[in-house]
């Protein structure tokens, strides 16, 4: 037996269920922060650490639809930013946690 077994069907790539904005990210955002253990203050501090003064309302903005009155589009650079920032601030949380211990 191996270590990988072929699926049973071939991989099919799923249909586009919106039209992608790469200005208005928002949505991928939301998905991500539901898919993960991401909490908005870890985002924050995070965005802090990286030098990116971020506040609680405009991250907020990036969590409501697009007809909120404090909506406020992410675009795809930034959310490349926050979870680069996020993935940046964990490594070096989880680096001085090591290196605190006896």
């Amino acid at each position: 037996m191996t270590d990988f077994d072929a699926p049973a069907r071939p991989y099919v790539r799923p249909p586009l269920t919106r039209g992608v904005d790469p200005q208005r990210m928002n949505w991928l955002w939301q998905l991500i922060l539901k898919a993960t253990d991401l909490d908005a203050t870890d985002v924050r501090d995070a965005l802090n650490a990286n030098g990116v003064a971020v506040t609680d309302k405009r991250m907020a903005s990036w969590q409501v639809t697009d007809n909120d009155e404090n909506y406020f589009p992410l675009t795809i650079a930034e959310l490349e930013r926050n979870l680069r920032s996020v993935i940046a601030w964990r490594a070096k949380r989880a680096e001085s946690e090591g290196s605190e211990a006896p």
